[in-house]
């Protein structure tokens, strides 16, 4: 075994620690209720709104009936 592969080992052992470690962490309600956020939904239609522009556009994927 090379060195490289030992520090490549280590350095992707202690990124998986810190990514993990900070998993624990939230955000606080400061910042999640700000007034200045990006409205992502501007840009990204979630489950029951349509995209902008798209409206008129059919789709060539299968059909299904919702619920």
């Amino acid at each position: 075994m090379s060195y490289l592969t030992i520090v490549t080992g280590l350095l992707g052992l202690i990124s998986a620690f810190v990514f993990f470690y900070f998993l624990k962490f939230k955000a606080s309600t400061k910042q999640t209720q700000r007034k200045d956020r990006i409205r992502w939904s501007k840009y990204i239609p979630y489950k029951n709104e349509t995209p902008v522009g798209d409206s008129e556009k059919e789709s060539d994927d299968a059909k299904f009936k919702d619920n």
